[in-house]
């Protein structure tokens, strides 16, 4: 039993160590412009990942200066916490929390959502507590008049069918009886928690269990500006003797131990990018053509109005004729047009082209004037 939790004990630990193998400090180079150069160097076993812990603000200047050397072996990859953006993580859920929103306007975006409230039964003395669970039809916010404060009111449809107004001010707990909607609602503060808190991001250097290897990982993230100072010695005998101090700020939060420090007073101009928060892209849309269905053809009659000949009775193929068998037999008969003037233009390949003016078309014979 002894030796089975020593070897059990053995499995965790080397699984320990497998997830959090350690790459120290081993060189940092301090600028002018708020920047420093660190690199971390140390042996990664077969099966080993080491893992590097950062501010989430320097998670930016990690993923665009991050470098890895690796001697005697590879490293099968590099994962790092991701971050949503806050706007896009609280967009998934079906409702909002404003700043300074009563809880009546929270409750009006859960239409159809089942709710349990324990309010006061003031029908029974003394007053006792009642519970009340129905759907949320509507919440809505009375506006506060002369003698009456503000009030917020929430309508439940009962489960035996009545519509009743109850009062939040009244109530003394409120739940969902909904089990998604309570984990929904935990998720919701807990990113906003997340969104204001600081918590560390982790890289981590994923070696493959071929063999021992050796690995270099260096970077650039923000660092306090080295400081300098100087003094001026006069002693009373020998030479005057100035010396210079820098003042280093070691933020990290781990010791420098056998580190190489190097101070340059150059400003690189450097600048961020928004390398780690995820971006969407927003994408045109293409909209489907319209498929309407194909109307009749309307032709136009082939005579104006007015210029059918035959109507009435007597004349011959005619509409409501006695001779040749009304509508269905006939045929309606077009009368020639009225007199009318015109003016033609008439021209010819050898002659310039004239203009005729004021034809007179004659009634019946077609003979122009």
């Amino acid at each position: 039993m002894t030796m089975m939790i020593r070897t059990l004990f053995g499995l965790l630990l080397g699984a320990a160590l497998a997830v959090h193998a350690e790459l120290p400090v081993t060189q940092v180079v301090l600028y002018k412009h708020g920047l420093g150069f660190f690199e971390r160097a140390g042996t990664l076993g077969p099966g080993e990942s080491a893992r590097l812990d950062f501010d989430a603000a320097e998670m930016n200047d990690v993923l665009k200066s991050l470098t890895i050397d690796v001697r005697g072996g590879k490293i099968s990859g590099l994962r790092y916490d991701s971050m949503d953006p806050l706007s896009h993580t609280l967009a998934q859920f079906p409702f909002q929390i404003g700043g300074a929103q009563p809880l009546s306007g929270m409750l009006d975006q859960l239409k159809g959502a089942r709710l349990e409230l324990k309010v006061p039964n003031n029908t029974v003395m003394p007053s006792t507590v009642e519970t009340v669970t129905g759907v949320i039809v509507n919440a809505r916010e009375i506006p506060a008049a002369e003698n009456q404060p503000a009030l917020e009111q929430l309508t439940l449809l009962l489960d035996s069918g009545e519509l009743r107004n109850l009062y939040l001010s009244g109530a003394s707990g409120i739940r969902f009886t909904e089990v998604d909607l309570q984990q929904q609602f935990r998720d919701y503060l807990a990113a906003l928690a997340t969104a204001r808190s600081k918590e560390r991001r982790s890289v981590y250097i994923d070696s493959s269990d071929a063999k021992e290897r050796q690995v270099t990982a260096s970077y650039m993230i923000p660092a306090p500006v080295w400081k300098s100072s100087y003094r001026l010695i006069l002693p009373e005998t020998g030479k005057p003797v100035l010396e210079g101090w820098a003042i280093v700020d070691n933020t990290t939060g781990e010791d420098w131990t056998k580190v190489r420090l190097s101070l340059v007073s150059g400003r690189p101009i450097s600048f961020i990018s928004q390398l780690y928060a995820p971006r969407y892209v927003g994408r045109p849309s293409a909209e489907l053509p319209e498929d309407a269905a194909a109307r009749p053809v309307l032709h136009a009659g082939g005579y104006a109005e007015g210029s059918m000949s035959g109507v009435g009775p007597g004349s011959g193929g005619g509409i409501g004729s006695g001779h040749g068998g009304g509508v269905m037999g006939g045929i309606v008969g077009a009368a020639p047009p009225p007199p009318m003037a015109a003016t033609k233009k008439l021209s010819s390949r050898a002659f310039m082209p004239s203009t005729a003016e004021r034809v007179t078309v004659d009634e019946g014979t077609g003979n122009r004037r």
